[in-house]
């Protein structure tokens, strides 16, 4: 096996892993921020 191909599959190994890990926390807080402007809309209309 070539060195230089293994080190080629590693780094887009670790892009695609830190693309899904930086997706999945964009996720996160979007529904963070959806939660808090829909319970303080639900407060606001009480």
């Amino acid at each position: 096996m070539d060195l230089q191909l293994i080190e080629a599959g590693l780094e887009v190994t670790a892009f695609g892993l830190g693309g899904v890990f930086a997706v999945l926390i964009l996720f996160y807080c979007a529904t963070k921020i959806m939660l808090a402007v829909a319970t303080k809309t639900a407060k606001k209309e009480k």
